[in-house]
């Protein structure tokens, strides 16, 4: 750990080349090929999510060290609050994972959270986000940061609990008017399911996408009936729709085949939230809240 101490002493510098933060309109924050201690950090991203605000401080920095892939070996989590990314006050965070690899510090990882999102990572690298994408509609991925500090995406859930809102979609339109006709309302939950996302992106590929849909009673309750995928109004309205579907089990059993290939572990999914403690930030008024 003595170079994670001396990363956040300001004694030594971190590389970007095997992950590049890139901004909202696409543009690297950092120079590739080039190092920096965190006092450069700090001048890049309050620069970055600053430059729009009369804000030029972030309130603190918080660090941990956490067991990447449950090796024994320590990676640095690094996180900074008071970022405004969506709004002044609005307790967003920006946060990095920084890992000792071949003779360096690399950044292995990073992410944002804000307060509509639900972001967090364990003390093994097991990964969640998910957030709101309107009063229906609801995403959450799940992924991990093995043992070599190398990102490895699990899965994707959309879900979706207004069938009207499917009218949109190109490949699910017909879905809520089939259920018209059929006299089915608002009884029906329609999860994407995707198992592939570029490295470098936020989209999903599409090519690995699989439909599931939940079906509840007027009291709200999840009815649990293998025939509802089998035997029931509810498969007609997706068979007609010419929409293709697998079963909640089939997803479990696809969820836990990409979770074993990633080595993504009940022992590593179960790991402790983060514990974090405040770095002074003496060192770094410049860009600190005192």
């Amino acid at each position: 750990m003595e170079a994670y101490e001396k990363f956040m002493k300001n004694e030594t510098k971190v590389s970007f080349d095997h992950l590049m933060p890139i901004g909202y309109t696409e543009e690297a924050l950092y120079k590739k090929g080039s190092e920096y201690t965190l006092s450069e950090i700090l001048d890049v991203i309050t620069a970055y999510y600053f430059k729009n605000t009369l804000n030029k401080k972030i309130k603190n920095i918080d660090y941990s060290y956490i067991d990447c892939g449950k090796d024994g070996v320590n990676e640095l989590a690094l996180r900074f609050n008071g970022m405004d990314i969506y709004d002044k006050d609005d307790d967003s965070t920006l946060v990095y994972i920084i890992k000792y690899i071949d003779g360096k510090l690399s950044l292995r990882y990073y992410y944002e959270t804000w307060a509509r999102s639900d972001s967090t990572m364990n003390e093994y690298g097991y990964y969640q986000s998910g957030g709101s994408n309107g009063a229906s509609n609801h995403m959450v991925d799940y992924s991990l940061i093995d043992k070599d500090g190398n990102w490895k995406f699990i899965v994707s859930i959309e879900s979706e609990l207004d069938m009207n809102q499917l009218a949109w979609s190109d490949e699910l339109g017909q879905v809520p008017k089939v259920a018209e006709v059929k006299g089915i309302s608002a009884e029906i939950e329609l999860d994407t399911i995707c198992f592939d996302k570029d490295d470098n992106s936020s989209e999903v590929d599409n090519k690995e996408c699989f439909y599931t849909f939940y079906v509840y009673d007027n009291n709200g309750e999840l009815i649990k009936d293998a025939s509802l995928y089998t035997n029931s109004v509810y498969k007609e309205i997706f068979d007609e729709a010419r929409v293709p579907f697998i079963t909640p089990d089939e997803v479990s059993n696809m969820i836990a085949e990409k979770e074993e290939k990633v080595l993504a572990t009940a022992e590593i999914k179960e790991g402790e939230e983060i514990t974090w403690k405040t770095l002074s930030g003496n060192m770094f008024s410049d860009y600190v809240e005192s």
